[in-house]
């Protein structure tokens, strides 16, 4: 907030219209648009954006200088591989599904951050995005057909057991017996707060052993969009940008599970990515604990 007086103050013509008391002289008129059209270009984002704005006269080279240089920045691909540095598309055949999951469970790159219970979570950074992406790992006490049923519920009671915010969601459309446009959304997590929404792609893949496991059964999402679900007056839209749930049986042990999941989000709103990084981290302990506890019944 200091820092947006800072620049208001800079800028006589944007305090008042943002409903800031800035004691300051009342700027020309024609200064006063000329704000309010800086402004919408910097809302906009993207310089394509902005070109569709009429720019005045005297502002068109300076903002010419300006739209070469966002043009020149380098953009995230949100549905990036988890690879430093790809551009892959998202997995589709059976040998870059296991490509996926095999760079997505291997050791090099991650970074541990906690274990409890048996539990691990590490995180790693990629190039070119704030967002962490971050992976749980451990073993349940649950065969893999009771942990892939949590995943195919449409119970909300019993996705609240292990998502406590939870507050509805359903399928958008069915592609075919495996793949699906889903809605879901979640509560505040707490006052001021507001509640978050996701529209993503969920696959259903068999995976094959390799040299990186037993096989078994993965979930991959990503963030789509769906004219049924468009976004919502006062819950903010979240991406979830890359994300896996990998199930797996354990050899000799039929009543557990090895599980591995992945997932690097977008939460939106005015958080702080460094913030939500840290709490995305913390919380995914205490996911896999609960996520445990709910395949096992208790």
């Amino acid at each position: 907030d200091h820092k947006l007086r800072q620049t208001l103050t800079a800028f006589p013509g944007l305090a008042h219209d943002v409903g800031h008391d800035c004691r300051t002289r009342s700027p020309h008129p024609s200064t006063h648009t000329h704000m309010r059209v800086i402004l919408l270009l910097f809302l906009a984002g993207p310089a394509s954006a902005a070109r569709a704005v009429t720019v005045p006269a005297p502002l068109q080279r300076p903002l010419d200088c300006v739209r070469s240089l966002l043009d020149r920045l380098p953009r995230p691909r949100d549905g990036s591989w988890p690879a430093t540095g790809s551009t892959r598309p998202p997995p589709r055949g059976p040998a870059d599904i296991e490509r996926f999951v095999g760079e997505a469970t291997e050791e090099e790159g991650w970074a541990p951050v906690v274990s409890r219970d048996g539990f691990q979570v590490s995180r790693r950074n990629l190039r070119g995005s704030r967002h962490v992406y971050v992976r749980g790992q451990g073993v349940f006490g649950a065969p893999p057909e009771a942990v892939i049923g949590l995943f195919e519920t449409s119970d909300a009671a019993l996705i609240r057991r292990y998502n406590p915010l939870y507050d509805s969601g359903w399928d958008l459309e069915r592609y075919d017996s495996r793949t699906k446009a889903a809605y879901a959304k979640v509560r505040a997590a707490c006052p001021g707060v507001r509640p978050r929404d996701t529209v993503s792609l969920i696959s259903r893949r068999d995976v094959g052993g390799g040299a990186w496991g037993c096989g078994g059964t993965v979930f991959f999402q990503e963030a789509t969009t769906h004219p049924a679900a468009p976004p919502l007056r006062g819950v903010v839209r979240a991406k979830i940008l890359r994300g896996m749930f990998l199930v797996q049986p354990v050899p000799g042990c039929p009543r557990q599970t090895r599980f591995t999941f992945t997932q690097q989000c977008d939460a939106g709103g005015v958080i702080p990515s460094w913030l939500m990084n840290r709490l995305i981290v913390s919380e995914s302990i205490h996911f896999l604990q609960r996520l445990d506890r709910t395949a096992q019944g208790r």
